[in-house]
């Protein structure tokens, strides 16, 4: 009796087992390859206060904080329930938000601002996606409205110093390049274009992004406080095609 409960135990698991691993490929095999370009306006750069062992410590001032560039993305969504006012879909997005510069001045000690500084930052978002695609009147357009939260990898780098007084004080250089994990967030609003390249629809719309805090690296044993990029954030116009 126990070799015959343990048999058909082994049977049910092995059908329950191919027939879940069937709808998830086939699930999957109905999803879509997404790919985005665009351009992003960010906000970044922290005024703090930079203690130093024996010392006073440096105050580390922004005049640079906002900057822009480029950026790209990639990801793969399915299909999911489709109600009467909308359809949604989810999926996974990962972006790649191009180099953009902080800059400010260091005053030493309090007292003397002797020396500028900069360094820059790149953002490598990955989220998970709930997108809403609402019709219009016209069949030819839908808006579409999207969510998404997930790790951003913020590298900060290019940690530079230079003199403010023709050469006569000497930049430190006390910090380095630095890659943080934090948590980001991402939502947009864009416009839904059917059969733009044949069948294949056009969406142009914006996103703002919650990126997280960075910090540089630490090079020096006398430096007791590390750089902070204070939070950023991102302003972003992109269109995406769907394959």
């Amino acid at each position: 009796m126990a070799t015959m409960k343990l048999l058909s135990s082994a049977v049910l698991f092995t059908i329950t087992t191919q027939v879940f691993s069937f709808n998830i490929k086939d699930y999957l095999a109905h999803g879509h390859v997404v790919g985005q370009l665009g351009g992003f306006w960010s906000t970044q750069g922290k005024s703090q206060h930079v203690n130093m062992a024996t010392l006073i410590g440096d105050n580390f001032t922004v005049t640079s904080s906002n900057d822009g560039n480029g950026l790209g993305g990639v990801g793969y969504f399915i299909e999911g329930q489709e109600y009467n006012l909308f359809k949604m879909a989810y999926g996974i997005n990962g972006f790649y938000l191009a180099k953009t510069s902080v800059m400010g001045n260091v005053v030493q000690e309090n007292l003397f601002t002797n020396l500028s500084y900069g360094y820059n930052v790149t953002h490598y978002p990955v989220y998970a996606v709930a997108k809403s695609t609402i019709p219009v009147k016209s069949q030819k357009y839908a808006l579409t409205i999207d969510a998404g939260i997930g790790p951003n990898f913020m590298r900060v780098s290019n940690f530079q110093e230079k003199s403010l007084d023709g050469g006569m004080t000497i930049p430190d250089n006390i910090f380095s390049n630095h890659t943080t994990t934090t948590f980001s967030a991402m939502t947009g609003i864009g416009v839904k274009i059917n059969n733009v390249f044949g069948t294949l629809p056009l969406e142009c719309g914006y996103k703002f992004f919650y990126l997280g805090q960075g910090r540089l690296r630490i090079n020096n044993n006398q430096v007791l406080t590390a750089l902070n990029t204070g939070s950023d954030y991102a302003n972003a116009l992109m269109c995406s095609l769907t394959v």
